[in-house]
């Protein structure tokens, strides 16, 4: 250990380990240090190296890992990315190191590795197919399965790669590892052949896997010709694999997935890609690999460890029923034994996942309610009954049919002990019946042969309208996702008569059964019919305060104190009623205000907390809508709350906090309280501005205070403080817009002579920022803050103010940085105000109508023409979103939860304040302040508009003056 940077790193990296907290963070703050020096990432691979304890050489790798991963290539921040050649000893190392280097060590290697290959591989790393072909040669187990796991992660980058002529010539480049591949893979299954010894063949068949994986992912842009021409030999193998079996090699352990089972799993997902993107060139092994299949989900137990294969197999079967080969399943009796021996045993609630939803309900919600079944039997079995359903509809649906018949004859012989028979037959309604599906509404389009409201009538209706809330509570989850699913195709009436259940089942003591009841609830009243609402606050308020007695009171259930969709249902309902809250306003008060000091303490569900702030902002922009005298009441119950946010510095509420604060200044008139002065002075702190998180958050609150305090912060001397904060935002490209946002609260709220004497200096940040980093985003920022001060000083002050730094400045900026930006404004704020902005200009700037740009063209015929044609490409914009489907809203609701960057809260939005409220329409305003011009300068505008507008934009502006009532003289 002859590198004294070296032997520092090991020493830190040991100290990492500590259980000392001050000694931890003084290692982990001499490893940041030292990664900026030359060499840094060289020295920490050699650590790993090291014949040093496993800890140290983990702890290295972790580093390394995290250190390629972002700075091999330079990024946009401040990083100093790893210099060539010491990139080059990086690659020459790796590979080899990671062959010998402990599993815990290799695996992070491994992802390092693929990171360095995704970057350089093939064009600046051309050696390492040929390295890696080498050592697969050596005849040495470990040494193969070590190149395989690191093919493995090389070739991992073509799944679902998106297929562009790099990545053809990547796929190129590749086909040199097909043959060695191949001949790997047969030297392992004459291996397995030959072996008997149970620890080398789990070592020859993980090894296969990986060969198994590797094909999947060299073949997952589509099938090359180097694979093509060895396709049978690779078929024999696949078949080979399906049909091996070998009692020594089965997993004692239920739970535990064998490597047999892995392997055929892997074969499985295979056949499930060739059968999806190879169709006709694998059609002449079509019957082969179905049989084997089929003869292989019959084998398959329900224990968990078979999860993965059945899983695999049923998905391969799934692909076969939506193909062109889909008549293999046509007849009654392949489709009998499907249901009897893949749906059925596989839809049936198992004992692992009753005691999930005992045990782990935030698991059994998350995987049942969000997506993320994808890797449950449950899953597999329904998606292939929908594979054949589309299919064979009538016929599927009549079989089937008898099935839930059968099964609910079952439930209704003894429904306490066989409820899950109805269970299972709840799932397989599901799957026969639905076709189509949003998260914003539900189901979409169902198989019209199956009749929704009956069954629901039937079926579901009675298990929500029972008084037991208790009892069966699974049945309960299910009926309650079953409406939730189905809310779209049952009728309004049937729906609303639900509310009152809805809301007694939140008494239940099962945590699954009021969360599904919370998110019922919620998505019901979120939900749309033909554009609008479904349902009105009327509808709900006969029940709003046993409703809200209910929510608060499911907060008390054990593990619910914390349930993220409990909380999402009170902030639905509150913004839902809207100006109705006033009744239970109080009580949400108060059981708010109790909860956010509870979490105060100790935050640890970001999701709820999010739902929580919301809420609470809601609260406060409804009860104060109806009762503005509300405010003091409301900051009576939120502040001890948000005094221990400030005070115990609790970073991940601060920015919720400042909005809220944001909020509650904007209802209060001038003068504010002395609290609220008293909290501006430290907001600008450093401290509170270096976290990214708190920006946006702070910004909105600088912008409340300006609004309503702005002498104040003259009088108190924070004028400056402001600017050097505008200053620090202009600098990053992540928060510009923040600074432009303060700039134009000071420039609203502020007498005119009070920012003069610093204009020159605001000025020149700008421009020094638009000439060393100017992006498409700040010039957008630019010219709203330059629109903003037009409306409000007028265009003149502008130009007085601009050409202090150099006379034409402003004409400059008009050509290079106005008028080819106007079309890149959005919003439709932001739009009307360039559009008044530059209508000001032309009409009101003297001898703009006399300047020339360099090429001698008018700038003022420049600047109407730009003009007119954003306020046709915001015409277009107002039909194209007028267009969209109004579900578009509850689609972005779905996504409102909680960022690490920035946690919005939508609630407490600050209003899109219209910067020139007199003028209605940009359109007629243009017209109407041209044909006042024209009478100020008889034949002189019409003229200009002649020599400087194309016919079409002339027409256009006719347009404008018909509608208006005006001419152009």
């Amino acid at each position: 250990m002859d590198n004294p940077l070296v032997r520092s790193l090991s020493e830190a990296f040991f100290q990492t380990l500590s259980s000392d907290q001050r000694v931890r963070k003084n290692a982990e703050d001499n490893i940041r240090a030292a990664s900026g020096q030359p060499g840094f990432a060289l020295s920490v691979l050699q650590v790993v190296a090291l014949d040093a304890p496993i800890e140290i050489r983990q702890a290295a790798a972790v580093n390394f890992k995290n250190h390629v991963k972002f700075n091999w290539v330079p990024g946009n921040d401040d990083r100093q990315p790893i210099p060539d050649s010491e990139k080059e000893q990086i690659k020459s190392l790796l590979t080899g190191l990671m062959l010998s280097t402990p599993p815990l060590a290799r695996a992070q290697l491994s992802e390092a590795l693929s990171v360095v290959s995704s970057h350089d591989f093939p064009r600046r790393w051309a050696t390492l197919l040929p390295e890696l072909t080498e050592r697969l040669k050596s005849g040495d187990a470990g040494t193969v399965h070590g190149v395989l796991e690191t093919a493995n992660s090389i070739f991992k980058r073509f799944r679902n790669a998106f297929m562009s002529q790099s990545v053809n010539e990547d796929l190129k480049h590749s086909q040199q590892f097909v043959e060695p591949l191949l001949t790997s893979l047969q030297g392992l299954t004459n291996g397995i052949r030959e072996a008997s010894d149970p620890a080398t063949l789990k070592q020859l068949l993980s090894s296969t896997r990986l060969v198994l994986r590797i094909f999947f992912s060299m073949n997952n842009p589509g099938l090359t010709e180097e694979f093509e021409a060895v396709l049978d030999k690779w078929m024999a193998e696949f078949h080979d694999l399906l049909t091996y079996s070998n009692a020594a090699l089965v997993e004692s352990d239920p739970e535990q997935e064998s490597v047999v089972d892995a392997v055929k799993a892997a074969v499985c997902e295979n056949l499930y890609l060739f059968i999806q993107i190879n169709e006709d060139e694998f059609e002449k092994y079509l019957k082969t690999f179905a049989q084997d299949v089929w003869t292989e989900l019959t084998k398959v137990s329900l224990n968990p460890g078979q999860d993965n294969l059945a899983m695999s197999a049923i998905r391969f079967l799934t692909a076969l029923a939506k193909s062109v080969h889909s008549k293999l399943f046509s007849d009654d009796s392949t489709l009998k034994q499907v249901c009897e021996h893949i749906v059925i045993p596989n839809i049936r609630l198992r004992d692992d996942m009753e005691e999930m939803f005992e045990m782990n309900w935030v698991e059994y919600v998350r995987r049942d309610t969000e997506g993320s079944d994808n890797d449950t039997r449950r899953r597999a079995a329904t998606d292939l009954v929908k594979a054949l359903t589309a299919r064979f509809e009538a016929q599927v649906t009549s079989l089937f049919s008898g099935y839930v018949a059968a099964l609910l004859a079952e439930h209704a012989s003894n429904p306490a002990q066989n409820w899950k028979a109805k269970d299972c037959a709840l799932y397989l309604v599901v799957a026969l019946a639905v076709r189509g599906r949003t998260a914003a509404a539900g189901v979409t389009s169902t198989n019209q042969l199956v009749n929704i409201q009956d069954f629901f009538n039937q079926q579901v209706l009675p298990e929500l309208t029972s008084p037991a809330v208790d009892e069966l509570p699974i049945l309960k989850a299910d009926a309650l996702k079953f409406l939730t699913l189905m809310r779209g195709q049952l009728s309004t009436q049937a729906v609303m008569a639900t509310f009152g259940n809805l809301a007694a089942l939140l008494r239940a003591d099962s945590n699954v059964v009021h969360s599904y009841a919370a998110l019922a609830i919620e998505r019901l009243l979120a939900s749309r019919e033909n554009g609008r609402p479904r349902f009105t606050p009327g509808d709900l308020s006969a029940h709003l305060s046993p409703l809200f007695e209910n929510l608060f009171l499911a907060f008390q259930k054990p593990e619910s104190a914390e349930n993220e969709y409990l909380m999402k249902c009170v902030m639905r309902v509150i913004t839902f009623v809207g100006t109705d809250i006033a009744g239970v306003a109080t009580m949400c008060l108060q059981r708010l205000a109790a909860m956010l000091l509870q979490v105060c303490q100790n935050p640890t569900q970001p999701g709820f907390n999010h739902y929580l702030f919301e809420s609470v902002a809601a609260l406060i922009k409804y009860s104060a809508a109806a009762d503005v005298s509300k405010v003091a009441e409301l900051e009576e119950h939120l502040f001890p709350a948000f005094n221990i946010v400030l005070q115990q510095d609790v970073q991940e509420f601060h920015p919720y906090v400042f909005q809220i604060f944001a909020q509650l200044i904007e209802l209060r008139p001038a003068p504010l309280p002395a609290v609220y002065m008293s909290i501006f002075k430290p907001l600008l702190a450093p401290l509170f501005w270096e976290r990214p998180g708190n920006v946006p958050a702070l910004t909105r609150l600088l912008q409340a205070f300006c609004s309503k305090a702005m002498a104040e912060i003259m009088q108190q001397g924070h004028l400056e403080a402001m600017l050097g904060i505008f200053q620090k935002l202009m600098a990053s490209r992540t928060h510009d817009q923040d600074g432009f946002k303060i700039l134009e609260a000071l420039l609203n709220n502020s007498p005119p002579n009070t920012l003069q004497p610093y204009m020159a200096m605001v000025w020149t940040i700008l421009f020094q920022r638009l000439q060393a980093a100017k992006t498409a985003r700040f010039v957008r920022g630019f010219l709203v803050f330059l629109s903003h001060f037009v409306v409000k000083r007028g265009p003149a002050a502008l130009q007085a103010s601009t050409d202090t730094l150099q006379p034409g400045v402003f004409l400059m900026i008009l050509q290079q940085v106005w008028m080819p930006s106007m079309g890149n404004v959005r919003g439709d704020s932001g739009e009307k105000l360039v559009a008044v902005a530059s209508t000001k200009v032309l009409c009101e700037l003297s001898g703009l109508q006399t300047a020339r740009s360099a090429d001698g063209a008018l700038i003022w015929g420049q600047l109407l023409a730009a003009t007119l044609k954003s306020l046709e490409q915001r015409g277009e914009q107002e039909s194209t979103e007028e267009a969209q489907p109004e579900a578009l809203e509850d689609l972005a609701e779905e996504s409102q939860g909680y960022t690490a960057a920035f946690a919005q809260l939508h609630n407490a939005a600050r209003a899109d304040a219209d910067a020139a409220p007199d003028v209605r329409d940009p359109r007629q305003n243009l017209a109407a302040s041209l044909a006042r011009l024209s009478q100020a300068s008889p034949g002189q505008v019409s003229q200009l508009v002649q020599c400087s507008l194309t016919s079409d934009l002339q027409q256009k502006l006719q347009q404008y003056c018909q509608i208006a009532g005006v001419t152009v003289a």
